[in-house]
């Protein structure tokens, strides 16, 4: 059996508009990007976040981070060149400290997503979710002025493809918890 899913392609463009999505972040006030951005905005309908969250074959339900191995998962490409996330090259530990997500200016961690900090909260039509991702040099490089697509493919879910611009607008932007 098929699927269409073009729909499904629409929508992404839509919760991820092209110069409004991705945007590299000062978060320390130097002067100088450290992060990545990457803004969703909810145009479905209002969510309440659940306890666990289920997904294809993936749960929060009994999810060990020190086990998590997101090739297992789906494969990341930026640009058509594959980004290679193992758990043998990083420290779990630091790998969450990389990652945190913002909600109407509130933040929150990989290990309170996991524990179901989130539960209950109400994500609102027109809400922004912010998932801020700490990033070196050598990566933020990848991440130059121009247009660049972002794709995830996976077994698990119809592969995600979302393009994006770069330009004077959204490179080396101050991070504003606020604006979440």
């Amino acid at each position: 059996m098929s699927f269409d899913f073009s729909a499904l392609k629409v929508l992404v463009k839509k919760i991820f508009p092209l110069k409004k999505c991705i945007y590299t972040i000062d978060t320390t006030g130097d002067g100088k990007a450290n992060a990545l951005l990457i803004k969703a905005l909810n145009l479905i309908m209002p969510i309440l976040v659940p306890k666990e969250i289920e997904l294809g074959g993936f749960s929060t339900k009994n999810f060990d981070m020190n086990n998590f191995e997101l090739s297992d998962y789906g494969k990341m490409y930026l640009d058509e060149i594959p980004i290679n996330v193992s758990k043998e090259d990083y420290d779990v530990e630091k790998l969450k400290n990389h990652f945190s997500l913002y909600h109407k200016g509130e933040k929150f961690t990989i290990d309170d997503l996991l524990s179901g900090k989130l539960a209950g909260r109400m994500i609102a039509l027109g809400d922004t979710i912010d998932i801020l991702i700490k990033i070196d040099d050598d990566g933020l490089e990848k991440f130059s002025e121009g247009k660049h697509t972002f794709k995830f493919k996976s077994e698990i879910i119809p592969t995600l493809e979302f393009n994006f611009e770069l330009n004077e607008d959204n490179l080396n932007q101050k991070f504003d918890t606020q604006g979440s």
